[in-house]
């Protein structure tokens, strides 16, 4: 007769045998996805710098678009600048709307992505150009519609040249820096400087018309050292715009500020210390050798920038571009092995 006790062994024997090989059954069943021990042959990279590069270089072209907006056509026509990027912003959302199921019978992520950088170029360019236009731009332009006057004589009324820009001073006339004094300002910190423009023909009893200036340039008296004061052979100024000069109402808060009222006190300061006696509404200007190129630095300055922040954007725009062609990229199937 069998012993219980060996009988009870044997069953808990066969019970352990039958749950390990369900175990080992249940791991051969476990498809395994052998792409990770075979080499990678590239072709999935290859393919993300390729979408990467394609919506990268595409995407920018709104961007570009807007740029070349701010620069050339919107001095012109602010309607037609808002209406091309109006245009573009919508296509854009058309484009991302357009990748839904619903529509076409297929979901297009591609469309989605491509539509959102599409629309991002719009407002960035928008932002940015915005900034170069009313930072440098308004003036350039401004520059380039007003008239050049030559042979001026500082004891002219500079309401007879209200349209001019710049002005080739007449050869007996000199910028006085024995006159010249600084204001510094309380609030800010900064040193005003200004200096009277004068020729022979004008005294003490006439009014001063014509005002260079600079900021952090010149001793509290009677010395100027602001652009090319030091250069006994300039002659000539550009004039110093004021927002109502470059741009309509409504945008004047985005131009630089004002310069008139900073040097407003400046110039009552000049008068009490020399008794001498500016014009109503005196002309401030730059006090340069070479105007032209002073007129051409807002362009530059603006292009320049333009260059460096176009770059950053487009790196950051393929940056991300890379990453969201690998969402794109549609997996391989898996390949797995079945063990017996």
């Amino acid at each position: 007769m069998a012993n219980p006790t060996d009988s009870l062994r044997h069953h808990h024997a066969r019970q352990a045998i039958r749950s390990e090989r369900d175990r080992l059954l249940a791991k051969a069943d476990r498809r395994i996805d052998v792409r990770k021990f075979l080499p990678d042959d590239g072709k999935d990279r290859a393919r993300a710098l390729l979408i990467a590069g394609t919506m990268s270089v595409l995407g920018m072209l709104p961007y570009i678009v807007m740029i070349l907006l701010w620069f050339f056509v919107y001095k012109d026509s602010f309607t037609q600048t808002m209406s091309i990027g109006g245009a573009l912003l919508v296509a854009g959302f058309v484009c991302s709307i357009a990748s839904s199921k619903r529509l076409l019978g297929r979901e297009r992520r591609w469309m989605w992505w491509f539509g959102m950088i599409w629309m991002q170029a719009v407002v960035v360019g928008t932002i940015v150009g915005f900034f170069l236009y009313f930072r440098n731009l308004a003036y350039y332009w401004k520059y380039e519609e007003m008239r050049t006057y030559t042979n001026v004589a500082a004891a002219q009324s500079s309401s007879a040249f209200g349209d001019g820009s710049m002005f080739l001073f007449t050869e007996d006339s000199r910028l006085d820096a024995v006159r010249a004094v600084g204001y510094k300002s309380r609030w800010t910190g900064d040193t005003y400087c200004v200096a009277p423009i004068v020729d022979v023909t004008m005294n003490q009893a006439n009014d001063i018309y014509f005002w260079a200036i600079g900021e952090n340039c010149c001793t509290p008296r009677a010395e100027f050292f602001c652009d090319d004061a030091a250069d006994y052979s300039a002659r000539s100024a550009l004039r110093v715009l004021e927002p109502e000069d470059v741009a309509r109402p409504f945008m004047r808060w985005a131009v630089r500020g004002a310069n008139y009222p900073k040097y407003l006190d400046a110039l009552r300061l000049e008068e009490a210390t020399y008794f001498t006696k500016a014009a109503d509404r005196p002309t401030l200007v730059i006090w340069t050798k070479d105007p032209i190129a002073y007129k051409d630095s807002f362009y530059n300055s603006a292009r320049e920038l333009c260059i460096q922040v176009s770059l950053c954007y487009f790196a950051i725009v393929a940056f991300c571009s890379y990453f969201i062609a690998w969402t794109l990229i549609p997996e391989r199937k898996q390949e797995g092995v079945l063990r017996p």
